[in-house]
């Protein structure tokens, strides 16, 4: 009875001691195949690098000569050079000189090594007042002495500044004209070797419209390089009589007082100087229609005494008793004269 139990616990060990060393087998193989694995995918990463390490080249260098970067829709590396700006300057200016504040503006533009773009001048010297309207173009290393200049030419009433940063743009455009580059070698290369007519009409269309794109491209980064290079001023240029006054926003209830009272007496001087000029300017027209005026009132005034001289001559006709018939009494005397006869 104890030789069977016996057996029966030195069984159960072995069963044991078994399950222990399959489990033991079974949690190794894991890790060795994970091990494995992961040294395989080294290996083959590796690869790639080595075999453009031989050929001299990076992979990723040779990724971006050949276009893929930009044709994949990944962004173009930026260099150092700093960011690609668009400034535009605009300037509304009063002037008491016109003829003088345009000369000015020719002797900046002049100076700076810039040039006009547009130019405009509505109004002229003999009468009325003038405005003009320039657009120039100045290099961006002489920006702070154009802006300077530009705001001693009279009485600056309005300024704005714009700055556009198309960096991003740039080159983006750069990183595809290369990819189109490289693809239009490709296609003439191509092209040398092709011999069927098919695959030459084929050919011919793909590199058309890919020199097509290059040209308008390189259209686009001529366009943002002189928009870079040269800044660009906007001047609206107002000749007046009477330069406006600039000044601070009242806020106290004083300074409001004293700024609506010269705010008035402002409109009651430009309203007399407006009629006053009316008066004056309007002085032809004004003398011939007082000419009509009274001309119309003497004729209305010697036709009402026309009228009441002739009404005055007619009485008098009515009223007149012939001399022969002076003394001669009247049907009435004769009756009153039988009638105390009979008496």
């Amino acid at each position: 009875m104890k030789s069977k139990r016996r057996a029966a616990a030195l069984l159960a060990a072995l069963v044991l001691l078994c399950g222990a060393v399959l489990g033991a087998c079974s949690a190794g193989s894991p890790s060795q195949l994970q091990y494995s694995q992961a040294e395989e995918g080294k290996e083959y990463d590796a690869a790639p690098m080595e075999s453009a390490a031989a050929n001299g080249t990076a992979a990723p260098t040779a990724a971006y000569e050949s276009g893929e970067t930009a044709l994949t829709g990944a962004a173009a590396p930026r260099p150092s050079e700093g960011e690609k700006l668009i400034e535009n300057l605009y300037y509304q200016i009063e002037t008491l000189d016109f003829d003088a504040t345009a000369k000015q503006l020719e002797n900046l533009y002049q100076s700076l090594g810039g040039y006009i773009q547009e130019a405009s001048v509505d109004g002229s010297s003999f009468g009325g007042l003038r405005s003009a309207h320039y657009v120039l173009r100045i290099p961006q290393e002489k920006a702070a002495q154009a802006k300077e200049k530009a705001g001693s030419l009279g009485n600056v009433i309005r300024t704005e500044t714009s700055t556009q940063n198309v960096t991003d743009e740039y080159y983006d455009i750069e990183a595809r004209l290369k990819s189109l580059r490289a693809q239009e070698e490709r296609l003439l290369a191509l092209l040398e070797k092709s011999g069927s007519l098919e695959d030459i009409v084929q050919l011919e269309q793909a590199l058309s419209e890919v020199t097509y794109e290059i040209e308008k491209l390189t259209g686009t980064l001529r366009n943002y390089d002189s928009l870079i290079s040269y800044m660009t001023i906007t001047i609206d240029l107002n000749e007046v009589t009477k330069e406006t006054e600039i000044s601070k926003a009242p806020i106290t209830l004083g300074e409001r007082i004293s700024s609506q009272f010269h705010d008035t007496m402002n409109g009651l001087g430009a309203f007399g100087e407006g009629f006053l000029i009316f008066l004056v300017g309007c002085s032809p027209v004004l003398l011939l229609i007082v000419a009509i005026v009274t001309v119309v009132l003497l004729l209305r005034r010697s036709n009402k005494k026309h009228t009441a001289r002739r009404k005055a001559e007619e009485e008098n006709a009515a009223n007149h008793i012939p001399d022969a018939l002076v003394g001669v009494p009247g049907p009435t005397e004769n009756n009153d004269s039988n009638e105390e006869t009979k008496q």
